[in-house]
């Protein structure tokens, strides 16, 4: 089957965003990745010192489980009744988030992408989506939320 990763951001629309996918039947058989990249800061403050990293190791495995509980009731609202392919729920830490969620479309070998986007000033503005569509070769669906 098919390998299909969704871009999960938590936001209060997020249901409304990702409402499509109930509708594509061709998703029925498939492996969904519901993906959310968390950003991390490091601060370093001069040579030699070690940088801090927020948020701390210590506190990532409490809020990777608190993700993965969003993630799971995402999918469950959003997967369509007979949905009988594998879901698989992850969540990453990175400075620089768009491209760490590149490189997990790519490891995995996605066949495709779906993207959530505010609609603002046509297709490509949202450089989140800009930015995949770069740097993966998979293919893409924008899902378009009207602001």
């Amino acid at each position: 089957g098919r390998k299909i990763i969704v871009a999960v951001e938590f936001s209060d629309q997020l249901t409304e965003l990702l409402r499509p996918l109930k509708e594509m039947d061709f998703t029925a058989q498939s492996e969904i990745h519901f993906v959310h990249v968390f950003r991390t800061i490091t601060n370093s403050f001069g040579l030699g010192e070690v940088p801090l990293v927020y948020p701390i190791m210590s506190d990532r495995g409490v809020i990777e489980q608190s993700g993965l509980v969003l993630l799971a009731s995402v999918s469950d609202r959003n997967l369509q009744k007979n949905f009988d392919g594998k879901v698989v729920h992850k969540v990453l830490f990175s400075d620089y988030p768009k491209g760490k969620f590149c490189e997990y479309v790519n490891e995995v070998k996605a066949d495709l992408v779906i993207i959530p986007t505010k609609e603002k000033h046509g297709i490509f503005e949202s450089s989140f989506a800009q930015y995949v569509n770069k740097h993966t070769t998979c293919n893409m669906i924008l899902l378009k939320y009207k602001l």
